[in-house]
């Protein structure tokens, strides 16, 4: 009976460390912000590096590691914010999105990742406050701004939990 215990205790601890989700050491975002042309979006957009990493870091915070403790690295470098009008839009010719390079070193380099993350307009509606119009909703708003930074961090959160 006292084998079967150890085995069932060992059996428990195994599955639980091959399931137990990544520690997260830090997270680094550097954006290149000189797509950002106009002056009310470029009030909004100027703070998306340091807006990036807080809303991972809250979306991870259960998963940072202690301060000296080897965890997994994240850095992204956002290389594109494209923010075309309106007029643009619905011409079918722009697009507003959000698009960089997401590089994920975890502590074995086995499982480390590296992708190009896009979000577009099209997928931070369900990002919105409640009551707000999508139609109403341009690049240099707040609203849009937030979604698309939630919905950027999200991506990124997924992929370590």
């Amino acid at each position: 009976m006292d084998h079967l215990v150890r085995t069932t205790v060992l059996i428990s601890a195994m599955a639980t460390a091959a399931f137990a989700t990544p520690k997260v050491a830090s997270v680094e975002v550097e954006a290149d912000l000189s797509a950002v042309e106009t002056y009310e979006a470029a009030k909004v957009w100027a703070g998306l590096e340091t807006d990036l990493e807080t809303e991972i870091a809250k979306l991870l915070v259960s998963h940072i590691a202690p301060e000296g403790a080897e965890g997994a690295e994240v850095k992204i470098d956002i290389d594109e914010i494209a923010l075309a009008n309106n007029f643009e839009t619905a011409l079918g010719v722009g697009e507003w999105s959000l698009s960089g390079v997401v590089d994920i070193d975890m502590p074995d380099a086995s499982e480390d990742q590296r992708y190009t993350l896009t979000v577009t307009s099209d997928q931070t509606d369900m990002y919105y406050p409640e009551g707000v119009n999508p139609a109403e909703v341009t690049p240099g708003n707040e609203v849009y701004y937030q979604a698309m930074v939630v919905a950027f961090a999200n991506n990124v959160a997924s992929k370590l939990k």
